[in-house]
């Protein structure tokens, strides 16, 4: 039918393909190249290879934009060898059937986010060789799809014996071809996408205006996890290529109810990085709530100990987070207890050492830079069988809009009490009420039903943990629908409220404070965590 076997080389990584295009001539096979691929090869010694304009009869066009796409090229490669129909028009219309085709792509991935501009990086969007690819993958029967230098030892192995690429072989290089092209278009389409930016899950405008019908996100496997919720469940980690927040030091494998943990340490740890406020914060997370949290001016181990203190026995394997690079005597205090997982920035070298000789204990170093992002973000959540779509609850409040609702006003210590305790309170499940004092948690009440039964337990942790105690602040992350929390925060001494407000009985609850003589200050801003 024809009287040259030819196979197709257009690369943009030239790494190993000079050896390949040997083997091919080798065997046999004459290389149809494109413009600078085809310089590099005969720099390089091919002696049989062909321009591709002397297959199309075409010259390259456009700045190279069209080059391949043409009958002569496409109709070579989507020939079936065993249809007489087909041989008929490669026949009638002078094409030679392309047994190879070695394409690798334009590097958009890489070159999107580089110091280019806008229309630079369009110019990173290949058209071709995606073509080239996807016809050779479909007609994998008769054609070998090679998509990576990688793949090319194992190629020279069967042209070195003289063997045809087996069909499994051709096969899966046809899957990997179609991941790989639909990874790149994905990565255009999240470049393009009007509503969402796909590196760093940012949100454009469009997001506000509705605008964003269709959200495309590059999901790939990060880690397999060490089992579900249950023992009995099989969970695995994806992630959208962005760079991972965290890195595992030492310890067993992660669960996904350990990654659910760090998620709601790293979430935390953000309101209280070292470059938002000065001093030593540590926080204990248990089933993603914190359960005690502590900020201390006087060390790190004393911020540990104070939030530990707040609910030493939910404490046991909990996750342990750190604002600051762990030290030796931290580390020495955390050592006798069952800890699940340890997060920090850093470690020093004597800190690390101790910790790692908790062989179930996971120890995580997470990145700072992730921390301390002021863009604004997405989280997704899967729900009734869909996809939940909203701006994370990570933006620092403006505590200008804070205003004090009381005739009674704020002390400076008990201000400072308040402010601490409004950030703790946005990362416990509601309804949730929270108390403090000295910057430090006494009480934290998670996920009730009702808001009086939340403030009613926090205080059972706080007699647990304390007794009877005086001067302590309260913060509810939603408005008081009725007056009785304040009514009940008046019967167990606390001495100042930060709340929301926003109910139809603010006033009621206003009058009540009044009345029991506790100052209360409305944010104007809810934190509910559901």
């Amino acid at each position: 039918m024809h009287k040259t076997n030819y196979a197709l080389i257009s690369v943009y990584d030239k790494t190993g393909i000079t050896e390949l295009a040997t083997h091919l001539e080798i065997a046999g096979y004459t290389v149809i190249a494109t413009g600078n691929t085809y310089k590099f090869l005969k720099s390089a010694g091919i002696t049989k290879l062909k321009k591709i304009e002397e297959i199309t009869g075409f010259p390259e066009i456009m700045d190279g934009r069209v080059k391949t796409l043409h009958p002569a090229v496409f109709g070579g490669i989507l020939s079936i060898r065993n249809n007489e129909s087909h041989r008929d028009d490669l026949i009638k219309n002078d094409i030679n059937p392309i047994d190879f085709v070695i394409v690798n792509l334009y590097p958009f991935k890489e070159m999107k986010d580089g110091d280019i501009t806008f229309d630079e990086k369009l110019e990173f969007i290949d058209i071709g060789g995606v073509s080239l690819l996807r016809a050779a993958a479909k007609n994998f029967k008769d054609v070998t799809a090679v998509i990576n230098p990688s793949f090319y030892e194992n190629v020279i192995t069967f042209l070195k014996n003289k063997q045809e690429i087996p069909f499994e072989v051709k096969k899966l290089y046809a899957y990997e071809t179609f991941k790989l092209t639909a990874e790149y278009d994905e990565a255009i389409a999240g470049f393009l996408n009007p509503g969402i930016n796909q590196d760093d899950r940012a949100i454009n405008p469009a997001f506000y205006k509705n605008e964003a019908k269709e959200l495309n996100f590059n999901i790939k496997k990060s880690l397999d996890l060490r089992y579900g919720e249950n023992p009995h469940q099989k969970a695995v980690f994806y992630s959208e290529g962005i760079p991972m927040p965290f890195e595992k030091l030492s310890g067993k494998d992660i669960s996904y109810n350990n990654l659910l943990d760090i998620d709601s340490a790293l979430g935390i740890i953000k309101d209280f990085n070292r470059n938002i406020t000065d001093g030593f914060f540590s926080a204990i997370i248990k089933h993603t709530n914190p359960c005690g949290a502590a900020l201390s001016l006087i060390s790190q181990k004393d911020a540990f100990l104070k939030a530990r203190k707040t609910d030493e026995i939910s404490s046991y394997g909990g996750i342990i987070v750190f604002n600051n690079e762990l030290d030796k005597e931290t580390a020495s205090e955390i050592k006798p207890f069952f800890v699940e997982i340890i997060i920090a920035p850093d470690y020093t070298e004597e800190a690390l050492k101790i910790l790692e000789s908790k062989k179930n204990t996971i120890i995580i170093r997470y990145n700072e830079h992730f921390t301390a992002d002021g863009n604004r973000h997405i989280s997704l959540r899967s729900a009734s069988g869909g996809i939940l779509v909203q701006e994370t609850d990570d933006v620092p409040d403006d505590t200008s809009n804070f205003k004090t609702v009381t005739d009674v006003k704020m002390q400076g210590p008990v201000m400072n009490d308040l402010l601490f305790t409004w950030k703790i309170v946005k990362h416990v499940k509601s309804n949730a009420i929270v108390y403090a004092k000295d910057r430090a948690t006494a009480g934290i009440g998670a996920g009730q039903m009702s808001r009086i039964d939340s403030a009613v337990f926090a205080r059972e942790k706080m007699l647990n943990a304390y007794g009877k105690i005086d001067g302590f602040v309260m913060a509810s992350d939603g408005f008081f629908p009725f007056k009785d929390s304040v009514e009940y925060a008046a019967e167990i001494g606390v001495s100042g409220i930060i709340q929301p407000g926003g109910s139809i009985r603010d006033g009621e609850v206003i009058e009540a404070a009044n009345k029991l003589n506790i100052p209360m200050i409305f944010t104007n801003i809810r934190h509910f965590k559901h």
